[in-house]
């Protein structure tokens, strides 16, 4: 679990800390304001190949170096994720049970160093990505063709596929699981298959698609539905789970469910980061969340110091929220012209 992420000159950040709730972190903000690297690099952090017997510093700083280029793959060295500007950036994240990390790299470096490390190499809960792209139909050979060649496509989506190529357990999923593998089947009114290496949409009535012929939206459903199948997502047991913009390709009368599945398992024990630019998934956290429930908004925006985060656990507290403002302005223009004019 992600307790602090402390960063300082990366990307689009000059100085920035983030205290991450246990339960649900949801990210907003402006297009830009640096929502989708923030979580690229907390997934890289805890992706990072480590072995856990050894705390060998040089070992550390290549794995970290090899995820943080993986996934955000600036050209030719690390320094390139240095701000503009800068002459070094620093990053330190803090874990549950007082494990740590602590980096920097300059503009002109090819790898990071180890500024810190409390049991980093430790830390064995399996992070889980889902980028905005489905993957699903892109399945059948991209492993493959990721290993043996150069692509410019980043490694959350090569994670994802080694992820979903996992077998299912063979053990009944603990509840809250079961019941929310059972919310996404009738979301999507069948179930998602791996048969050869490919997946297939069963319906629950007619024949077996090719998952090509399914809806992209049914798909984004399916990978959540057999990442709990395979255990990579697990609460209490699997590392946090990162979702970009799960709102993607998602008709809005399916984004209740999404939120419902997000909201069961955080209550359960599973550490979920979200970030989105939609109002009704925004929305449905607020109104599907409780008053015990572990939330916390993180809204981004940019000022000339660069990047600035603002976090809080009450909805009506989020500044600024251009998600709700833009569909206040929404509202406004339709009673406006509605009344013909009359409101101006």
């Amino acid at each position: 679990m992600l307790n602090v992420l402390s960063v300082k000159n990366f990307t689009a950040f000059g100085e920035l800390r983030m205290e991450c709730a246990p339960g649900l972190n949801v990210l907003i903000g402006r297009n830009g304001t640096g929502k989708s690297h923030l979580l690229k690099l907390l997934y890289a952090v805890c992706a990072a190949k480590r072995d856990p017997s050894s705390a060998d510093t040089d070992a550390l700083a290549r794995s970290l170096t090899d995820k943080l280029v993986g996934v955000f793959k600036p050209e030719q060295k690390i320094g390139r994720l240095c701000r503009d500007g800068a002459d070094k950036t620093t990053i330190s994240v803090e874990f549950a049970l007082d494990k740590a990390v602590g980096f920097g790299f300059s503009g002109d470096m090819k790898e990071v160093t180890v500024t810190d490390n409390k049991d980093y190499e430790k830390y064995s809960w399996e992070a889980c990505f889902i980028p905005p792209k489905e993957m699903l139909s892109s399945f059948p050979g991209f492993s493959a063709l990721y290993t043996d060649r150069k692509l410019t496509i980043d490694e959350t989506y090569f994670d994802l596929c080694q992820a979903l190529e996992l077998p299912e357990l063979k053990t009944v999923p603990p509840e809250p699981v079961g019941r929310l593998l059972s919310l996404i089947e009738e979301s999507c009114g069948g179930r998602f298959l791996l048969m050869k290496k490919r997946f297939y949409y069963k319906p629950k009535h007619g024949r077996m698609l090719e998952v090509e012929l399914s809806a992209e939206g049914y798909r984004k459903l399916g990978i959540l539905h057999r990442l709990m199948q395979t255990g990579r997502i697990n609460p209490g047991v699997s590392g946090p789970l990162f979702w970009d913009e799960p709102e993607a390709n998602l008709n809005p009368s399916l984004m209740k469910d999404v939120v419902t599945v997000l909201v069961e398992l955080a209550r359960a024990g599973q550490q979920v980061f979200v970030a989105t630019h939609d109002y009704v998934i925004l929305k449905w956290i607020d109104l599907l969340t409780q008053e015990a429930d572990q939330v916390r908004y993180h809204s981004l925006d940019q000022s000339e110091t660069g990047a600035i985060l603002n976090s809080t656990a009450d909805y009506l507290q989020i500044h600024p929220n251009a998600i709700d403002d833009t569909f206040a302005e929404l509202v406004d223009k339709d009673v406006e012209e509605s009344m013909g004019g009359l409101g101006k």
